[in-house]
């Protein structure tokens, strides 16, 4: 199982941070996009991860954990621009997580997560975000992520069809939604929004398909 780390990003939507890519084979299998539409199967995101999966590129786990902590102190980190976290059979492996949480001390680190929120997941993301590494919760709705947001207290994020770029709006009881800036401004990227990494929030945040698979989401999402 591999993880590579990337100091300084080149993607035009993160910005200049770090980001880091896991093995194809953290992603839930449950997950809509597993088979179609994911954004990471097409341009050099595509090469990148299938190098990091065969294990071409990348650091073992311990090794990776490690490399975290070469992280500046408060700069904001990415995990996973492709992948998800550590599991054992769709459960998340929470002795690395908390392995990761741990590096991350004094980090601005996050992610998003695909896993099903079963007790045990659920239980490991609410740890996450207490304890200072922000783990979002990937929805196909603005409604689920706001149910998620309202029953466990984990932040949630949306994707959204492509059509659907207003700045703000709300979900049907009332809790605000903001898309993602660095979607619809070409001036912002994750380095210097960081509302991904706020765990704390009360909004919802939505990202509009994009890429070329777009069609697809917009397919799956409705």
């Amino acid at each position: 199982m591999q993880v590579a780390l990337t100091m300084v990003s080149s993607n035009v939507k993160t910005g200049p941070i770090p980001t880091t890519t896991s093995d194809r084979a953290t992603c839930p299998t449950t997950c809509p996009f597993y088979d179609k539409g994911c954004y990471a199967k097409s341009g050099p995101q595509a090469i990148h991860w299938r190098k990091v999966s065969n294990a071409e590129r990348g650091f073992v786990w311990d090794e990776f954990v490690n490399q975290i902590r070469k992280i500046a102190k408060n700069q904001i980190w990415r995990h996973n621009v492709s992948g998800d976290l550590q599991h054992n059979n769709g459960n998340i492996d929470y002795k690395k997580l908390r392995q990761l949480i741990m590096a991350n001390k004094g980090r601005r680190g996050y992610t998003y997560t695909h896993h099903k929120l079963n007790e045990h997941n659920i239980v490991s993301l609410q740890n996450a975000n207490m304890m200072g590494f922000t783990v979002n919760v990937s929805c196909e709705s603005i409604e689920e992520a706001d149910r998620v947001m309202t029953e466990h207290e984990i932040p949630a994020v949306a994707v959204v069809n492509s059509d659907k770029t207003d700045r703000f709006y709300k979900t049907s009881s009332g809790r605000k939604v903001i898309t993602c800036p660095a979607t619809i401004h070409d001036n912002v990227t994750c380095s210097t929004c960081g509302l991904c990494q706020k765990a704390d929030r009360d909004y919802v945040i939505a990202f509009p398909a994009h890429g070329n698979a777009k069609k697809t989401v917009n397919e799956i999402v409705g």
